[in-house]
């Protein structure tokens, strides 16, 4: 039977090894992929994402995952990834700079793979946190950011007020900043 990466990351966060385990071999091999993509070195990948899971272990009391298991493992791989070209670069120096393609890597270009899955990750957070907003709320949002409607525009349409239009706005932009902030401190 597979489990969600959810009821897994709870199951590991109570200290279930099994779970931790189910967890590892799920994404292994994938985040030595996005490891490997940025470093350039397959040894070292495996290393950087076997550090990971250690600290995903060791921290499993105070790992707090907002967003999903998946986004967050492939943010704390790119951010020990780029740790690491930080922590080396005295030798990456000595065998040269980086070249313009592994810079476009490395800020997670959207011509590449990564910044493909980088996207479309954030993506889905923003939609899922778009489509939990309450209905007035969401309502008033979409007229603001998609039809690029004023909020006195919007303030007729509906028959509220502006202050209420601009509340509501406030609240929409505030859960969204939340769910980003979330995103991006997972690792």
């Amino acid at each position: 039977m597979e489990y969600s990466d959810q009821k897994l990351i709870s199951a590991v966060q109570n200290g279930d090894l099994w779970a931790y385990e189910e967890l590892y071999k799920k994404y292994y091999i994938y985040l030595c992929f996005v490891a490997e993509h940025i470093i350039r070195s397959h040894p070292d990948a495996e290393e950087i994402v076997s550090d990971v899971f250690v600290r995903l272990w060791n921290l499993k009391e105070r790992t707090e995952i907002i967003s999903s298991v998946k986004a967050y493992l492939i943010r704390a791989v790119h951010n020990a990834s780029l740790n690491y070209i930080e922590q080396n670069a005295i030798r990456l120096k000595s065998t040269g700079r980086l070249s313009s393609s592994d810079m476009k890597v490395l800020a997670w270009d959207s011509d590449y793979p990564l910044g493909h899955l980088y996207e479309k990750e954030l993506q889905d957070i923003l939609t899922n946190c778009i489509n939990e907003l309450p209905e007035a709320c969401r309502e008033i949002f979409m007229l603001s950011r998609d039809k690029d409607m004023k909020y006195t525009e919007i303030s007729n349409k509906l028959g509220i007020s502006v202050n209420t239009v601009k509340t509501q706005l406030k609240i929409a932009l505030s859960r969204l900043r939340g769910s980003v902030r979330n995103y991006y401190s997972s690792s």
